[in-house]
């Protein structure tokens, strides 16, 4: 019993002893003793004496030269030397930051000397980051890269599965692109390390064919500046606005880099005049691949306005086709020129309207447009007479239409009523609604015309218009008695006799009888229709050098309604006077009642064709007199009503 408790307490002293053996105090890197490792690299054996790699597995290696049990040699990371907590004796590990990092190992110690040794050696771990560069596709079959990373000091590029070769940070290279993928990728390498690599690829699409811009308008919007217009243009290529300078490489100077995005492209402060091209060129090497577009010239156009005339005139100095434009308002017109020419004189215009002009060139798939040029015509030559014409119109409104030959618009027109002024306006049209027809005073319309620069016209015409008067010819009779005063006008057209015709309207303006009466102002209707209440009529008056008929006002008679009734009837059955029958002119809506001496209704009716045989209730015809009253409308809804007796005799 004692003798085993005895070997108990032995085991522990040795075991402490053991443990004792790996501490060391105070905690510090034993040189001088003969203790040694080394580190390399896991996949390749590479020796690494002082940078290791993040994420790159390392293999340590005891160098001391002792023979040592590989199960009692450990190894501690860490930021400085360590002393205790030794357990792990695996030789390899993958470091994972970047920095400072001391490797501690720990080896029994000699024979003899219960006590380890503790060794360290310090390293520097670096980062593998991604290596940053820009990649510009390049034609024809060419990338260029430029490394914009700052983080190793060796770099390589590879084209697809072409080689790897070096580069230099901050340097643009152009490289041929090869087989295999269209992708760049770019490596940084640390030198001491020679492990310790980084790479980033990124892919690219092949430039399509180059093709020659074309520009397809020139403009300019305001002054000093000019507007190009292009066909789509490739946004793998870049473009320059070039212009025609005999002093500049090549006969063209660059103005300004134009993008793709846009079809257009202002210069605010553009060399003119100037001819104008723009240039693709390649995004790495612009001398190597450039074509150029079509050319385009400005056009320059000034003009001046003299007495009856606009002078035009432009230049350019490219070729093709001129086209002049006269803009007034929203009307556009092309005014004709002659082959070559470069001048015009203009002489439409009205006097002080305002016209702008505008000339383009056009020559092959291009067209320049000129600056826009206003002008305000000029004259001192009076305009022509104006014309006139006057008539009344179915509201039996005079309407007044004045015509100056060779002036659509523009101007002061004064219009008169019988010597009196009525307005003054540049309208070509007027209506008077203050007049009250009457044949036998005359009522006669006059113009004077003068234009924007001050020029009167001669004399203008006048017209004296027809006022008709329609009247019943007698009070019971059904004819109409017409009168109408005589249509006479003067002014620039030779005057035409004069004739006329009646005609006769419905309710609703349309013609429904036409007479020719020749140049007479009178006429008899004998027999106006019998089933319209109301007469109208209108004179249609030719010739007096008029454009076109001229016409009177709308007259009307309104005839009355009447009922005709005889006193008294014998409903006998002797056929003769047995019924009282509705007899009158214009009976349409009416409402007939027959009242015997007690007030009571004994008929009543509102059609003209029915009568009364006197019975009342189908009783005998009772002798006497009895009271009747009539109630209607006429055709223009004015009430109408009669009262009487009639007498029943046997």
């Amino acid at each position: 019993m004692k003798t085993a408790l005895l070997l108990w307490v032995l085991l522990l002293a040795g075991l402490f002893g053991g443990l004792a053996a790996r501490a060391q105090t105070p905690c510090v890197s034993q040189t001088g003793t003969g203790a040694s490792f080394e580190a390399y690299d896991a996949a390749t054996g590479q020796l690494l004496p002082k940078l290791l790699c993040v994420g790159r597995p390392v293999r340590l290696r005891d160098r001391s030269g002792r023979t040592l049990d590989p199960a009692q040699i450990y190894y501690r990371q860490g930021a400085t030397t360590i002393c205790t907590g030794f357990t792990d004796t695996t030789t390899t590990f993958i470091s994972t930051l970047a920095g400072p990092l001391v490797i501690t190992q720990n080896t029994q110690g000699t024979p003899g000397v219960s006590q380890g040794i503790i060794f360290s050696k310090t390293y520097e771990v670096l980062q593998a980051s991604p290596p940053a560069f820009t990649l510009s596709v390049c034609s024809p079959g060419l990338v260029q890269v430029t490394v914009t990373d700052a983080s190793y000091p060796d770099y390589f590029v590879q084209v697809g599965t072409g080689p790897r070769v070096p580069a230099l940070r901050g340097v643009a290279v152009n490289y041929p692109v090869g087989g295999g993928p269209n992708t760049v990728t770019v490596s940084g390498r640390s030198a001491q390390a020679g492990l310790c690599e980084g790479t980033s690829t990124q892919p690219f699409t092949p430039l399509p064919a180059p093709k020659a811009p074309v520009v397809r308008r020139l403009t300019l919007p305001a002054a000093g500046a000019v507007q190009l217009e292009f066909d789509a243009l490739q946004p793998e290529y870049r473009y320059q606005l070039q212009v025609a300078d005999a002093a500049a490489p090549g006969g063209y100077r660059n103005l300004a880099a134009v993008t793709a995005a846009s079809p257009t492209f202002t210069l605010p402060a553009a060399p003119l005049p100037g001819c104008y091209r723009l240039l693709l060129q390649d995004q790495c090497q612009p001398p190597v691949l450039s074509l150029p577009s079509n050319e385009i010239c400005s056009v320059q156009l000034i003009g001046a306005a003299t007495n009856g005339r606009n002078q035009l005139s432009w230049s350019s100095a490219g070729n093709g086709t001129y086209t002049l434009t006269r803009i007034e308002g929203s009307t556009s017109v092309v005014l004709p020129l002659q082959p070559g020419a470069t001048s015009y004189d203009d002489a439409a215009g009205s006097c002080g309207t305002t016209y702008r002009y505008q000339v383009s060139l056009s020559s092959g798939p291009a067209t320049s447009i000129s600056n826009e040029i206003s002008l305000t015509a000029l004259s001192t030559t009076p305009p022509a007479r104006p014309r006139l014409w006057a008539g009344f119109n179915l509201r039996n409104q005079v309407e007044v239409r004045a015509e100056v030959p060779g002036l659509a618009s523009g101007g002061r027109l004064s219009y008169l009523r019988n010597g009196a002024p009525l307005t003054t306006t540049p309208a070509r049209r007027l209506l008077d609604s203050l007049v009250t027809p009457n044949p036998a005073v005359p009522l006669c319309y006059a113009v004077e015309f003068q234009d924007a620069c001050g020029n009167r016209a001669p004399a203008g015409a006048g017209v004296c218009v027809v006022q008709l008067v329609a009247e019943a010819a007698s009070p019971n009779g059904p004819e109409i008695r017409l009168t109408w005063s005589a249509l006479t006008a003067t002014g620039p057209d030779p005057a035409t006799p004069v004739s006329y015709r009646v005609l006769g309207l419905a309710a609703d303006n349309a013609v429904v009888s036409s007479v020719a009466v020749g140049a007479v102002l009178t006429y008899l209707d004998l027999q106006p229709d019998p089933n319209r209440q109301t007469v109208r009529y209108r004179i249609e008056a030719r010739g007096a050098g008029l454009p076109e008929p001229s016409y009177s006002n709308v007259a009307e008679v309104a005839r009355p309604v009447k009922l005709v009734l005889p006193t008294a009837f014998t409903p006998n059955g002797d056929g003769l006077n047995d019924v009282l029958e509705l007899k009158g002119r214009f009976l349409d809506s009416f409402r007939f009642t027959i009242i015997d001496r007690n007030g009571q209704t004994v008929f009543q009716t509102t059609d003209r064709t029915r009568s009364w045989d006197g019975r009342i209730k189908g009783a005998t015809p009772v002798p006497g007199a009895y009271a009747w009253q009539f109630e209607a409308f006429d055709q223009q809804g004015r009430g109408v009503k009669q009262y009487g007796t009639v007498t029943i005799l046997r």
